[in-house]
């Protein structure tokens, strides 16, 4: 996957703020169904650049961002399973790694109020490991997330 399709699959936001404002089934003259809405503020958030290695932080959110792919992409029974199961996986990779880095953030801050240039120095790149950790296990699994998609659902994601 290159960079181009990498920086696509959080671009859902962008077209889907727009045609969520204009789903409605209609039946009829005088019959029309809303059907399920996107949440543009929870796309967006999701639709910026370095948004492309962010996941959601919790389950409920984890939830609530895939039904708002389910409803652009039209995902499968099967590809909700395993897309629950990567973003799951994924959150509990993070939040492993956000306390680790709490604690590498609290062991530098006592670097530098002892002026300890050695423990700053290992400090900061204990952060910086971290952080990189971080980024790649919400970028592969935003790959994963895209590799289960069907070409068609591709193509429309690359749409947006």
């Amino acid at each position: 996957m290159n960079r181009r399709q990498m920086m696509i699959l959080p671009g859902v936001a962008l077209m889907a703020n727009r045609g969520s404002a204009q789903v409605v089934q209609r039946f009829g003259p005088g019959f029309e169904r809303p059907v399920q809405r996107v949440s543009p503020k929870v796309l967006l958030k999701y639709s910026r650049l370095k948004a492309i290695s962010k996941v959601p932080k919790t389950e409920a959110k984890s939830a609530k961002y895939l039904s708002s792919l389910t409803t652009l992409l039209s995902l499968s029974s099967d590809q909700q399973a395993q897309a629950t199961t990567i973003f799951g996986a994924a959150v509990t990779a993070q939040a492993a790694l956000r306390k680790n880095l709490k604690t590498a953030r609290e062991s530098l801050s006592a670097a530098v109020m002892k002026n300890d240039s050695a423990g700053i120095n290992q400090a900061s790149g204990a952060i910086g490991m971290l952080t990189a950790q971080t980024t790649a296990a919400g970028a592969k699994a935003n790959a994963a997330f895209y590799q289960i998609l069907t070409p068609e659902q591709q193509s429309k994601l690359a749409q947006f």
